[in-house]
């Protein structure tokens, strides 16, 4: 996905439960202080609030768009954020009191790199927590595949070629067998949310354009309404709105 098109001000606007969510998973993991690592920082709201809470946060994103919008929210706090691909994640060993990563990993086509690095950069005692969409079973069918069946119409196969859907599938066994590998035990086990997309083809075209299918949207001009609303209507009519959105807390002793 190009970077230019994760636009701050269309993903805030969208996406205030994945927020909420953040904060839940954030104090079921215990908020004492101390440093914290914000991996895919979005438009900074979850940087800000932890800020706000008396941590040192390191937070980063994709987007240079999110990363402008984390700076200027989060001026004059104890913040640091860069431009950074979670691929390409870096952070300082064994220094955090809490790694956060939210809605990230399913953007990610190999996320071994990214998992290692956060599993590493907790200290003793440290949690990492971690919440993603499409943790179902590999192979299962979900949205995605209503999505890609529209993709493949006519009207919009050739338009869309070079810009596949980028949303992959990790399941949660998977992603519980690399981080015990990682020497982390599971504090909280792979928790599914309560998260079905709204069943009304405008509102759910408007989220999924925000983030999900913004570099489809980008792509087709004018046309991105009537491509959002088709993928909308169709993933109602099948009912397939569970994104199977996830939420694991993992500890190093």
């Amino acid at each position: 996905m190009e970077r230019h098109v994760w636009q701050a001000e269309h993903y805030r606007r969208s996406n205030s439960r994945q927020y909420r969510t953040a904060v839940e998973a954030l104090e079921l993991a215990g908020l004492h202080g101390g440093r914290l690592a914000d991996v895919g920082c979005g438009s900074g709201e979850i940087t800000r609030n932890m800020a706000e809470r008396g941590f040192a946060v390191t937070a980063s994103d994709f987007s240079p768009s999110m990363v402008a919008a984390t700076r200027r929210l989060c001026e004059g706090f104890p913040v640091t954020v860069e431009v950074r691909d979670a691929r390409e994640l870096k952070l300082e060993p064994a220094a955090f009191d809490i790694v956060h990563c939210s809605w990230v990993l399913h953007w990610l086509d190999d996320i071994d790199h990214a998992l290692n690095e956060m599993a590493r950069a907790v200290k003793p005692g440290g949690a990492l927590i971690l919440q993603w969409s499409r943790a179902n079973a590999r192979g299962s069918e979900d949205g995605v595949t209503i999505l890609h069946g529209v993709m493949n119409r006519p009207r919009w196969r050739d338009r869309l070629a070079d810009t596949p859907f980028a949303m992959h599938q990790h399941p949660a066994d998977e992603v519980v067998a690399r981080l015990v590998s990682s020497g982390l035990a599971i504090e909280l086990p792979p928790t599914e949310l309560d998260a079905q997309f709204v069943a009304e083809p405008v509102a759910l075209a408007r989220i999924m354009r925000a983030a999900g299918l913004a570099a489809q949207a980008d792509k087709l001009g004018d046309d991105a309404d009537d491509f959002v609303i088709e993928v909308a209507t169709e993933m109602i009519a099948a009912n397939q709105l569970n994104p199977h959105n996830t939420r694991l807390i993992a500890r190093k002793a």
